[in-house]
């Protein structure tokens, strides 16, 4: 499921939108995008510019849900 969730996130989804793709609780998405951030794989969208003005003006929630995108670099391992 991680790996599907990872794939789904090439493109800017919100949790509620990730929940629906792999059939999981909101919830479930919220807590699982959570997880993936703290380890470095996704991260939510924060918006820089005046509305309108980004390249994500057409997909952009605006005062709803953020988007969450998966992070093209990998990060690196823990020392323990």
């Amino acid at each position: 499921m991680i790996q599907e969730a990872l794939a789904l996130l090439a493109t800017p989804k919100t949790a509620s939108q990730l929940a629906q793709a792999l059939d999981l609780r909101p919830e479930t998405a919220a807590l699982l995008l959570e997880k993936l951030a703290a380890r470095g794989y996704a991260q939510p969208l924060a918006c820089g510019t005046a509305c309108g003005a980004c390249a994500f003006r057409a997909v952009c929630p605006k005062d709803q849900e953020p988007l969450w995108v998966r992070q093209d670099q990998a990060p690196a391992p823990r020392r323990t």
